[in-house]
């Protein structure tokens, strides 16, 4: 009996597992917007093209180095020195300054001024300690300054 040649292929991945995530911000768009089947080739289309292009950025206003995500903001409510800021769980190619308290609107925090690594912009700053029990859960994240960063892949 003949055996078949052997193959160094790596496995093919489950289809299921991979697309359920795809399948699932399908389904929730369609819902979202009441939208028929026919509005499924639409939202495939927009879908595909999102992956594509790549991720959603944030950049320096000043050098364009990217800097967070649009998938990691926790809010768009937040104020800054200079107007709206929006505050992130992750940040890139940011240098922190010293660690300072300082009173804000919400009471009194240890931060650390954030900027850019490549120009050193000053874009916002992190959140090191809070003291009220209630403004906890923004310890070790990101308040960036809307004046100061663009979109970029959008």
């Amino acid at each position: 009996m003949r055996q078949p040649p052997t193959q160094d292929v790596a496995p093919t991945p489950n289809r299921n597992e991979n697309s359920a995530p795809i399948v699932a911000r399908i389904l929730s768009i369609l819902r979202l917007r009441n939208l028929s089947v026919v509005g499924l080739r639409v939202v495939v289309v927009v879908l595909m093209a999102a992956e594509l292009v790549g991720p959603r950025v944030y950049s320096c206003c000043n050098c364009r180095n990217h800097i967070c995500l649009h998938d990691d903001i926790i809010s768009k409510a937040f104020q800054g020195r200079n107007g709206r800021a929006f505050l992130f769980s992750h940040a890139m190619n940011v240098v922190m300054g010293p660690k300072e308290d300082r009173q804000l609107m919400t009471g009194l925090h240890t931060v650390a001024d954030i900027y850019c690594h490549d120009c050193r912009e000053v874009l916002g700053w992190k959140y090191e300690r809070a003291d009220e029990e209630a403004q906890k859960y923004k310890e070790g994240k990101f308040i960036f300054e809307k004046s100061k960063i663009v979109k970029e892949n959008w």
